[in-house]
């Protein structure tokens, strides 16, 4: 397709196209342009009792929105549905550029209207929340290849006994579809892979990435290659409680701590036989830390698990009554208990520079000379060709 006519596709779903100097859009026309232009369903499915109308959250004031050049973008081809599980969006600039990076990079965004809704602290009522997943899982709205969380904070847990996983996880398989985040969105993902059996992706959000006036690009060029690339390999360096002599393959499970760990004894939590455990955090002491492992200690977590693997665990702080008690000994002690080989340094969590990958899907740890590799198989991708990565953070 040659600049011409995807210039004038763009200017069709009511993008603001500019070659030299853009003009600012506002956000209201922005979003109704590309509600009627994108696909955008515009209208939010009812599909049980359990999920009837609601009075319309809270929208709130048009700001005038940065925007940017279009002009080198990607035809936005692949299906892609944002769901607001958690916190709300405070920033609407920030919401409307996200929107703007995506559909640049080659994402067509078809229900941009929900990063306008918010309820309280959360992007809509529970009964709104639940249904941007349960509207698919009945198959009130076609699933999309891309399902992206619009960002994290707490509300994700409110929703689990409102949407059939089983049934939503099998047609993610039949899509070949994604699901990413993290933070909150961890219980989304615990569920998706306890009840239907289905990988998601821990990865870069809406809000808290897309959307910053400055993204960080190598949180971004990791997201690509993580939904690009169907044999993803992440290098970490030789920082391990036990040494690991062979390889070991299992199912890389978890997410952020608090959320695992409250998942613990319920029904959403994920046990998988022989599984590699993923653990972050962020913003908890060395004694809250430990004690969430605990309850996972407790709780039977780590049993039949083969090694835990750690992100970061940024903001911990250090420990008012002794600074010896700090997050070393919390893992040494953590490794005592299970017996388990755990090793730190994945470059994922609340930090910049995120390398996203697989959860759910078969993991294969191999020592090295110089520490050990996750190698990942056997989950959906996307075509390459179909992206414009830089477009994410321009």
């Amino acid at each position: 397709m040659s600049e011409e006519e995807i210039l004038e596709d763009f200017k069709k779903r009511g993008l603001n196209i500019h070659k030299v100097q853009p003009t600012p859009l506002n956000r209201r026309r922005f979003l109704e342009l590309t509600t009627l232009g994108i696909g955008g369903l515009g209208l939010l499915y009812q599909s049980n009792s359990a999920l009837a109308a609601q009075a319309l959250p809270e929208e709130r004031a048009d700001k005038t929105a940065p925007v940017i050049d279009m002009s080198h973008c990607k035809l936005p081809t692949i299906p892609t549905r944002i769901f607001a599980s958690s916190n709300t969006g405070v920033d609407d600039n920030r919401n409307t550029l996200g929107l703007q990076r995506l559909t640049c990079a080659g994402f067509d965004i078809q229900n941009p209207e929900v990063t306008r809704r918010q309820y309280l602290r959360f992007g809509g009522t529970d009964q709104q929340r639940a249904s941007d997943l349960q509207n698919m899982a009945t198959g009130a709205v076609e699933v999309p290849k891309l399902l992206l969380a619009a960002r994290g904070g707490y509300g994700a847990m409110r929703l689990l006994e409102s949407v059939d996983w089983k049934s939503l996880g099998s047609l993610m398989k039949e899509k070949g579809s994604i699901l990413a985040g993290f933070s909150d969105i961890t219980a989304i993902q615990c569920a998706l892979l306890a009840k239907g059996n289905i990988s998601s992706l821990a990865a870069p959000m809406l809000y808290t990435e897309f959307g910053k006036p400055q993204p960080d690009i190598i949180s971004c060029q990791g997201f690509v290659e993580a939904i690009t690339n169907p044999r993803l390999k992440i290098s970490l360096p030789q920082q391990n409680t036990l040494t690991l002599s062979t390889p070991l393959s299992g199912v890389l499970w978890g997410g952020n701590l608090s959320v695992v760990s409250a998942l613990a004894g319920s029904a959403y939590m994920p046990n998988p036989k022989g599984g590699i455990v993923f653990l972050e955090e962020v913003g908890e002491q060395p004694y809250q830390v430990e004690r969430m492992l605990y309850s996972l200690y407790l709780s039977g977590a780590f049993k039949n698990q083969q090694a835990i693997v750690l992100g970061a665990f940024s903001g911990a702080g250090e420990d008012s009554y002794d600074a010896r008690y700090n997050l070393a000994s919390v893992i040494e002690h953590l490794g005592q208990v299970t017996g388990l080989p755990i090793y730190t340094g994945l470059p994922f969590g609340h930090v910049a520079r995120k390398q996203s990958f697989p959860l759910g899907a078969m993991c294969h740890l191999t020592p090295t000379a110089s520490g050990i590799t996750l190698e990942f198989e056997g989950y959906p991708t996307i075509d390459s060709q179909l992206i414009y990565p830089e477009g994410l953070w321009h």
